[in-house]
């Protein structure tokens, strides 16, 4: 590694340090009842960008199967399942049309911290007690590019978990069933206050036969967090844990020369009954936030989060990923020339160290020992500053540092066992940028619009280097974008309707080739690519119980350049539309709710030539009623009755196309009606 790539961000990060730490030492101020972290990491919301918040009430509150279909139903968001009921296990979430690299260029939070780990595996939604979240906040585009840094390209999901000093002593438990698939989940939580401290944990076991065989499920998972509350400071300590198994049943094949449809036939069997994924996952978190003085923040923090997976499908993967980070960030305001700043300033610090053993067989010796060790570094700054009393700017730059270390240790001449690739020891280390700039108008007290363009980047995932090429090298270029975003508002006491539009120009994308490589393809940065797209969110109060939204979303993501100029990208449906009703039949003992989603057809993955047939659109609608029951000498409970894809259509939102044959696609069906009845008990 070059001297120079660690001399100058450590020297930077020290200065940095030194000015927090004088400034923090004279701080007399009182702590405020909660410090939220929010789309800004602390305590202010995001603005010239387009940004939704979705509540803890409409998430326990919504038919819904999963936290990634809840996702779905918000604009300019595209859920993927493999499975069906198995708690959005291996499920995609994909901001603004990447299709089957969505994964990685939607970045996800937890409390203002990174889910996306280096490999390629997307994040697990399954992972996350739903009972144990605050809110979701939404930022769409390269908004949050600044922030967060690289991955946020299509947009940032942040998962606000709730903190033991904002709501009082309390427990809960939970326990729920679906049918068909045999699904039961249990679900704990409780609440305790000392003095000063306050600790809180939310728990979850899901048993699941689900929809297709070979998809059984085990999933559980476990969150703590203790905080001490001080005078000018609050101590924090998080920890979460998790544990899964799941069967994986393959995908079903249609194949019209031959006359069979296995997804109209037989959709419910699989392809194999052996095939298998267990993951072991910790996260610790620990860190102290800080009031100075007029209101400013500082955050110190630091996280340690492992990862253990084991699969068989074309072979047997046995891989460690631990990652450790450093996140202080500062909340500032000031005044210049008689105007208001609110500056936000960070240091991100990351290491990866990632351990890859393949073989073919269980009695098998490896044929790879993967060694790979990535570091990063950013520092950034971000500056709201009221120009007139209804013109906002935000500007705000991002400066990185990564360095990339990889290797082999074992190489015995075996195949590879499908994907994987020999490869030789090598290092690499390079420079990025990103930045973020906005216009926010307040033309009047119900319409405001923004204009905003920034800059963000994708690095390669470590798995993506390993499939890169067969050159021993494991080069992969940063995917680089530019994006341009305007919206408009209005808000009214009854209507509120949002709408933003953008342009965005990729070189350097980061995707899969199934062409290359001998027919098992590579990983490759591709020709330039652009998204160009427009979203509209609307709601209206039609009466004090009953609430009626509605949204669209549009996208046209096609290759700009290359022999495929001109073409649809993968996956990515050009249409989606929906809305939800909202009653509120008796005041807080009984509420009902209606989704309803429409899915445009999207191309097969793999199918870059756009020659093969699509994945055909589908419609659902979801339905639920909720109910309380009042205090007893037992405690409150609460009842649900949730029916998902009401009208049972048959339907699938993932399939890969042949590579040798347009005719002949593999496909993952996905269940039709499913009935969810559920009770839990708050004392």
């Amino acid at each position: 590694m070059k001297k120079q790539f660690i001399t100058f961000p450590i020297w930077m990060a020290l200065t940095y340090f030194i000015l927090l730490s004088t400034y923090s030492a004279s701080s007399n101020s009182q702590l405020t009842d909660e410090l939220v972290v929010s789309s800004t990491r602390l305590t202010q919301s995001q603005t010239a960008a387009s940004v939704t918040i979705i509540t803890s009430e409409e998430i326990v509150n919504s038919p819904s199967g999963d936290l990634p279909q809840l996702l779905g139903l918000q604009p300019g968001i595209h859920s993927r399942d493999l499975f069906s009921g198995t708690n959005g296990t291996e499920a995609a979430v994909d901001m603004r049309g990447f299709g089957a690299v969505g994964t990685q260029n939607t970045l996800v939070l937890l409390d203002g911290r990174r889910l996306n780990d280096v490999d390629l595996a997307a994040v697990d939604f399954s992972n996350l007690p739903l009972n144990n979240i605050a809110y979701i906040e939404i930022i769409r585009g390269h908004a949050g590019s600044v922030l967060y840094g690289d991955g946020a390209v299509g947009g940032v999901i942040n998962i606000v978990t709730k903190s033991p000093t904002s709501y009082q002593d309390s427990a809960e438990t939970g326990y729920s069933f679906s049918h068909p698939g045999q699904t039961h989940t249990v679900n704990m939580s409780a609440k305790q206050s000392a003095g000063r401290y306050s600790i809180n944990a939310a728990t979850n076991f899901i048993h699941g036969e689900a929809f297709r065989d070979n998809n059984n499920l085990i999933q559980k998972n476990l969150v703590t967090q203790l905080r001490y509350t001080g005078d000018t400071n609050e101590v924090f300590l998080k920890l979460g844990t998790d544990f899964q198994s799941v069967g994986l049943p393959g995908a079903r094949q249609i194949n019209r020369a031959a006359g069979t449809n296995q997804f109209i036939d037989s959709p419910e069997e699989a392809t194999s009954l052996i095939d298998k994924a267990l993951q072991r996952g910790l996260r610790v978190d620990i860190g102290v936030t800080s009031q100075l003085p007029n209101d400013n923040t500082f955050v110190l923090d630091a996280g340690f989060r492992s990862k253990d997976q084991d699969s068989r499908v074309f072979s047997i993967v046995d891989t460690v990923l631990t990652t450790i980070s450093v996140t202080p960030r500062a909340d500032i305001v000031w005044r210049r020339n008689g105007r208001l700043n609110a500056t936000k300033i960070g240091l991100d610090l990351y290491h990866s160290n990632y351990d890859s053993d393949r073989k073919q067989d269980p009695g098998d010796p490896y044929f790879h020992r993967y060694n790979a060790y990535q570091s990063s570094l950013g520092i950034y700054a971000q500056n709201e500053v009221a120009l007139l009393d209804s013109l906002t700017l935000t500007a705000g730059l991002r400066l990185s540092w990564v360095g990339f270390t990889a290797g082999d240790e074992i190489d015995n001449g075996a195949p590879g066992g499908g994907f994987e690739t020999d490869h030789d020891s090598t290092r690499r280390t390079e420079r990025n940028y990103v930045y973020n700039l906005g216009l926010d108008y307040q033309m009047s007290d119900e319409i405001s619009g923004f204009a905003r363009t920034s800059r963000a980047i994708r690095l390669p995932t470590i798995d993506e280097r390993i499939g890169s090429s067969d050159t021993n090298t494991f080069k992969l270029n940063t995917q680089t974008s530019n994006d341009l975003e305007l919206g408009l508002s209005y808000t009214a006491p009854k209507y509120h309707a949002a709408l933003s539009g953008f342009l965005m120009k990729l070189t350097n994308e980061l995707r899969f080739d199934p062409t290359l490589g001998g027919g098992f393809g590579l990983n490759e940065n591709t020709d330039p690519t652009k998204r160009v797209g427009a979203e509209l969110n609307t709601s209206y109060a039609l009466s004090p119980s009953i609430t009626l939204s509605a949204y669209s979303s549009i996208v046209k993501a096609t290759y700009r350049q290359g022999i495929f100029s001109g073409n649809i990208v993968p996956l990515v449906p050009q249409w989606q539309f929906g809305g939800t009703a909202d009653w509120n039949i008796v005041p807080s003992l009984l509420n009902a709710k209606l989704n309803a989603h429409y899915v445009d057809q999207a191309r097969l993955d793999n199918d870059e030539s756009n020659e093969g047939e699509q994945i055909p659109a589908y419609y659902l609608f979801d339905f639920g009623l909720y109910g309380n029951i009042g205090p007893s000498i037992y405690g409150a409970s609460k009842w649900s009755v949730e029916i998902s894809n009401v009208l049972g259509h048959k339907y699938y939102n993932y399939g890969v196309r042949s590579t040798t044959n347009t005719r002949v696609s593999n496909v993952y069906p996905l269940a039709g009606r499913v009935a969810r009845v559920g009770l839990t008990w708050q004392f």
